[in-house]
C-alpha cells in the first residue's frame, strides 16, 4: 500500500452567500461580487464564491460561507471561482468533503470524508487545469432528496493540488483551500439563529497576560460563527482600554456551548474594570456588561449574566385580557341594574 503524507490548510476566501430559505436553484436576485476582490494570496490556489443574493447581502457571515435552509426535494446552485496565484501551471481537483463542528471549531475531514451532504453535492468540473495567474468558474449543485431528515449538516467545497512523488519515494504532498457549507434541512425557515452570553470571567493565561473568557450557548436552530470584542472602562484612575478583538472565532452547533477568549494588553492594571462584551454571528449581535478584576494569576471570579429581558408580551397580554373581561362584566352589571330599575312597580299615593 502506498503511503502518503498530506499537508492541508483550510482557508476561507469566499465572498458570496447562499440565501436562507431558498427552495430552488437560483431563485433570487444576485449581485456581482467582482468589485470585492478576494483576500490577498500571492501564491498557491485561491477559491471564492461569485453569487451574492441581494436579499441577504448585508449579512457578513453569509458572505463568507454557503449557508442555506432547504426543504426535502429541493436544491440550489452556486458558482465558485478557483484561482491559480502561483507561478506554475496547476491541475486542481475540486470536490466536497464532510465537516463537523468540534470543540468550537469548524473542522473539515481528511479526504475521503463523506456524509449525507457530500452525497447531495456535485461539481460540474471536478478537475481544472490552470496556467499561472488564471482562474476557472465551477458550478456547485446541492440537491436534497425528498426523504432527507430534518437536520443541519456541514461540508466543505475543496480545491486541492497534489505534488508528484519525488526522489524515488511514494511520498506526496497536497494542499487545499475551501469554502464552508452549512445546509439546514426542513420546512419553512426553521428555528431562528440566536445565542446567549452565560458568564464572563477575568483571568490570566500561562504567560500572565490578562484574559476575558465568555461562555456562550447557541439557543437557536442554526450553527453560529461567533466573533467579537471587549472594551474596558472606569478602570483605576478612570482609565479605559480597548476594544480588544477575540483571538479566534467560535463555531457552535445548535444547543451547544463554548468559550470566547480575548487576550488583553499585559500592561493593564488588575482593576476593577467595567467590561463591555460584544459578540456577533452574521446579523445577530448581543452585548453584556460585567465588573471584572484580573487576578495575579490563574482564573478570577466568574460573573453570571442574567438573561436579557425582552418586552413582556405575556404580561401585557394577560393585563389586556383582564381589562377586557372586567369591561364586559361591568357593562353586563350596568345593563342588569338599569333593567331592574325600569321594572320597579309604581305606587299612587
Amino acid at each position: 500500500m502506498r503511503s502518503a503524507i498530506t499537508a492541508f490548510s483550510l482557508l476561507i476566501l469566499a465572498l458570496a452567500l447562499v440565501p436562507a430559505g431558498a427552495a430552488h436553484a437560483l431563485p433570487e436576485t444576485y449581485l456581482s461580487s467582482s468589485s470585492s476582490p478576494p483576500s490577498p494570496q500571492p501564491t498557491g490556489i485561491g477559491i471564492r464564491l461569485l453569487d451574492v443574493p441581494a436579499a441577504t447581502k448585508e449579512d457578513p457571515r453569509a458572505r463568507a460561507y454557503i449557508v442555506d435552509r432547504l426543504e426535502p426535494g429541493t436544491g440550489i446552485q452556486r458558482r465558485i471561482r478557483v484561482e491559480n496565484n502561483s507561478t506554475a501551471a496547476q491541475s486542481v481537483r475540486i470536490y466536497s468533503g464532510a465537516a463537523q463542528i468540534q470543540e468550537g471549531s469548524f473542522v473539515g475531514g481528511n479526504d475521503p470524508a463523506v456524509n449525507e451532504l457530500t452525497t447531495w453535492t456535485s461539481i460540474d468540473r471536478p478537475q481544472v487545469a490552470l496556467p499561472p495567474g488564471e482562474s476557472a468558474d465551477v458550478m456547485v449543485t446541492i440537491n436534497v432528496p425528498a426523504d432527507a431528515s430534518e437536520a443541519e449538516q456541514y461540508a466543505v467545497v475543496w480545491a486541492e493540488v497534489r505534488s508528484a512523488p519525488g526522489n524515488g519515494t511514494n511520498i506526496a504532498q497536497a494542499s487545499r483551500v475551501g469554502i464552508r457549507i452549512y445546509v439546514s434541512v426542513g420546512p419553512g425557515n426553521g428555528a431562528p439563529a440566536d445565542f446567549r452570553i452565560m458568564s464572563i470571567t477575568a483571568g490570566r493565561d500561562g504567560k500572565g497576560n490578562p484574559q476575558v473568557s465568555a461562555v456562550v450557548t447557541n439557543t437557536g436552530g442554526r450553527a453560529l460563527d461567533l466573533a467579537g470584542s471587549i472594551a474596558l472602562s472606569k478602570g483605576p484612575g478612570g482609565i479605559s482600554a480597548g476594544p480588544f478583538g477575540a483571538q479566534k472565532a467560535l463555531t457552535l452547533a445548535p444547543g451547544k456551548d463554548g468559550t470566547v477568549v480575548t487576550t488583553l494588553n499585559p500592561a493593564l492594571p488588575n482593576g476593577p474594570w467595567n467590561a463591555q462584551l460584544k459578540l456577533k454571528s452574521g446579523l445577530i449581535e448581543h452585548e453584556s456588561a460585567a465588573i471584572v478584576t484580573f487576578p495575579d494569576a490563574g482564573e478570577g471570579k466568574t460573573v453570571e449574566i442574567a438573561p436579557q429581558a425582552g418586552f413582556p408580551w405575556i404580561a401585557v397580554g394577560a393585563l389586556l385580557m383582564t381589562l377586557l373581561i372586567a369591561t364586559v362584566l361591568l357593562r353586563l352589571w350596568l345593563r342588569r341594574r338599569n333593567t331592574g330599575f325600569r321594572q320597579l312597580p309604581r305606587y299612587v299615593e
